[in-house]
């Protein structure tokens, strides 16, 4: 099923004054055909240390609802490990849950990275925490989840996450505008929200519909831009 998009689709918009401007695109919509919901997929979803992750599982419960024959295996970075249960996201999803490094249970070293790029469709980053945006745009090799995103072919959907200030500084902007320049990288725009430890208003992590539709919209020829509502998730 993998087919890589041939430009990077940027939905960020620039909220500084630096010089460099990001091409900004519409923001596919998620298909709610029964054409659509008939898809699978193979994704690795990497969740990074932010207070967003806590709500990872009703994602995937909401994720299993709409696409029931995609398969989703989940990554956590260590910090995101105090956000969320891996027993619980691997009970959802009925895959085990990857940690970020080389070392497996039995003290073995395995070639993480690698399999991560060559067995997915694609890498959704949801959220994605400053630390990891950039880590990744620096090109850092310090970790499985940073090599598997340089060295994919495959889509890589990201959904950015961040405290209050912080996307409207200029290193940001330079951050999000080299991400935006790989040709197989898409960054979801967060919306508006409310800091729970300010009160303040910041940039909340895009509903996780945004990054299924901008990973189909990268995998489909003709994607389907008119959708009905999103089927609520079902009780866990």
């Amino acid at each position: 099923m993998r087919t890589a998009g041939s430009a990077g689709t940027c939905a960020m918009t620039d909220r500084s004054n630096a010089s460099k401007e990001t091409d900004v695109k519409a923001m596919p919509r998620l298909d709610q055909s029964d054409a659509a919901r008939a898809r699978g997929a193979n994704l690795f979803l990497v969740a990074t240390g932010t207070l967003s992750t806590a709500h990872l599982p009703f994602w995937l419960n909401w994720l299993s609802a709409n696409r029931p024959r995609y398969k989703v295996t989940v990554g956590l970075t260590d910090s995101a490990e105090h956000f969320v249960s891996a027993s619980a996201l691997a009970t959802m999803t009925g895959t085990p849950v990857v940690s970020n490094t080389w070392e497996t249970a039995s003290g073995r070293r395995e070639p993480v990275h690698t399999r991560i790029a060559a067995d997915y469709d694609g890498i959704i980053v949801f959220p994605a925490s400053v630390a990891f945006l950039s880590g990744l745009a620096s090109g850092a090799g310090t970790s499985p989840f940073f090599l598997a995103a340089l060295g994919t072919a495959a889509p890589v959907v990201i959904a950015p996450s961040f405290p209050p200030g912080v996307a409207q500084n200029p290193i940001i902007a330079d951050v999000l505008a080299r991400l935006a320049g790989v040709p197989n990288y898409h960054l979801i725009e967060p919306q508006k929200g409310t800091s729970r430890s300010t009160g303040a208003e910041t940039e909340v992590t895009a509903p996780l519909w945004d990054a299924i539709a901008t990973f189909e919209a990268a995998t489909t020829v003709a994607p389907d831009t008119e959708t009905a509502t999103a089927t609520a998730p079902v009780n866990a």
